[in-house]
């Protein structure tokens, strides 16, 4: 892209009148919409994913996440307090340039509960799909699990659609027929390039306050800029230009908005002054409420061969999303114990649709899991350094409200029930790893077995919630100038998978903000 720069070429001090900080699933489409009208800056702390092979190609997937790698790797692992291994986007798109692609609108209901209007939205998700969004074409594993899901009950059949509808369909994917990546960088296009300038491997460091007085008497703190640092270590400003009344936006996901927020001085005036972190304004909401919804599931190897594909088909029940991928590992990863051997990561390089269906190079491997839907649970976020570069401290506390725990049970019995069917059973030779209890009735076994085997999803939020940090127009709280717009505003998880909604929100917000512009200039 022209617009793109690295940070070390970056003056001093800049001013825009936008400045988004984090290109990732909502800061791309939210900074396309405002560069219509206004001088917009993104800082992104990654990279450029379109070189990479890893980011581009569907077959990349399990490479970015078992391999985080340092600074300049596109994803960036974390670890909750409670030991699950979860990732970061770090890369121009964000976690939409290395997730599993699936794409499912919110459902009308979430979407009437965040007051949003729905002509909007639903303009706002139709300008996603049109770049982004394709049709996946099911082979064997992502069929029979379709089948398998209707087998098992989980009705009516809707097929393709990309409504969160009760019941089994075949959802959307950001990867082409060819099997490449469309993330939300690619909605960039859509931008005003004259007004648009992305740099790259700017690590935010804190956001710049100014005093404004309210009302003659009272100051409230206003957003200036930002300040932010080169891959040298050098300080540059991005500061808004007083002129235009413009905004500082953060969109650095649920778990970057938070910690910036903290790292400014904006959040429970107890957390900061532990720190000595001068206080711009107490506000007891901001790394609160934080989610992840748990995933369980289980791995089967397959006697017959098995494509390499991610996310394609759902079962959407009230308490829990049945979903399934596969892959084809080669030999040399899998060791005699049954379990795979040192560096599996290895084996997501090789491209399925070029294979052999070879059973002396490769081991055929189909997983089925349920993601639990909301959830309840909820827990905290808090800094672990003063250092933006060093993840705070984050503690999900899974399955802690017991309806949770309750709804993963569920979920484990349908795939129980996927798994005799006659769609599946084909497909289904040997359990790898934790195999469910023998008598999934019962319920002490079935909830230990959920609590044992607790994964993620990538599917987390919270930490800015709309009501506790942001408003329903997502300013924060108590400051001028200064918004949130990504997942940290959700307090629940949207549909299936929360991309669809995040990428929806960026163009929705943009609309919102460049509608509120026209109407004060009149």
């Amino acid at each position: 892209m022209s617009v793109c720069y690295n940070a070390t070429l970056m003056s001093e001090v800049e001013e825009y009148d936008y400045i988004v900080v984090g290109g990732g699933t909502a800061g791309c489409p939210l900074a396309a919409t405002l560069s219509q009208n206004f001088r917009v800056l993104i800082l992104e702390r990654g990279g450029l994913g379109y070189t990479l092979p890893t980011v581009v190609e569907e077959e990349g997937f399990y490479f970015n996440i078992l391999n985080p790698g340092d600074y300049l790797s596109p994803s960036e692992s974390f670890t909750s307090e409670e030991g699950v291994v979860n990732s970061r986007g770090r890369v121009l798109g964000g976690s939409s340039s290395i997730n599993a692609g699936f794409y499912s609108r919110a459902g009308s209901a979430y979407i009437r509960d965040a007051g949003w209007d729905e002509a909007l939205v639903n303009d706002s998700y139709h300008w996603v799909e049109d770049t982004v969004v394709f049709r996946p074409a099911l082979r064997q594993w992502q069929s029979a699990f379709r089948n398998g899901l209707y087998e098992a009950g989980v009705r009516p059949y809707n097929g393709y659609s990309l409504e969160h509808v009760r019941g089994t369909k075949i959802g959307g994917s950001t990867f082409d027929r060819d099997g490449r990546r469309h993330s939300s960088a690619d909605l960039l296009q859509h931008a005003n390039f004259a007004n648009l300038r992305i740099v790259l491997h700017a690590m935010v460091s804190r956001i710049l306050f100014a005093q404004a007085a309210l009302g003659g008497s009272r100051l409230i703190p206003t957003a200036s800029g930002v300040e932010y640092m080169d891959a040298y270590g050098i300080t540059h400003r991005a500061l808004l230009n007083p002129a235009t009344g413009g905004e500082v936006i953060i969109s650095s996901g649920a778990i970057g908005s938070p910690q910036l927020l903290l790292l400014s001085g904006i959040g429970p005036r107890e957390h900061l002054e532990s720190l000595r972190i001068p206080v711009v304004l107490d506000l007891p909401g901001v790394g609160q409420g934080m989610a992840d919804n748990p995933r369980n599931g289980i791995t089967v190897i397959s006697p017959q061969p098995l494509e390499y594909s991610l996310i394609q088909v759902v079962g959407i029940l009230p308490e829990s999303f049945i979903e399934a991928s596969s892959v084809p590992i080669p030999n040399r990863f899998y060791g005699r114990d049954g379990l795979l051997e040192k560096d599996p990561d290895q084996a997501s390089t090789v491209r399925s649709r070029d294979m052999p269906n070879s059973f002396d190079r490769y081991i055929y491997m189909g997983s089925i899991i349920e993601k639990v839907a909301g959830p309840l649970s909820k827990g905290e976020l808090r800094l672990s350094s003063l250092d933006v570069r060093v993840n705070p401290s984050v503690r999900f506390n899974y399955f802690s409200n017991q309806v949770d725990l309750q709804n993963c049970v569920k979920g484990l019995r349908t795939i129980s029930r996927v798994l005799r069917t006659k769609s599946i059973k084909p497909y289904t030779m040997q359990v790898i790893g934790p195999q469910l209890p023998a008598n999934t009735s019962d319920n002490e076994d079935m909830e230990a077995f959920c609590r044992d085997t607790v994964a993620t999803l990538w599917h987390y939020h919270g930490g800015c919630q709309v009501g506790t940090v942001v408003n329903e127009k997502y300013q924060v709280l108590g400051v001028d100038s200064l918004r949130v717009i990504d997942g940290s505003t959700f307090n629940m998880s949207p549909g299936t998978n929360p991309q669809a909604t995040v990428m929806m929100l960026g163009r929705y917000m943009g609309l919102q903000i460049l509608n509120e512009r026209s109407k004060s200039s009149q």
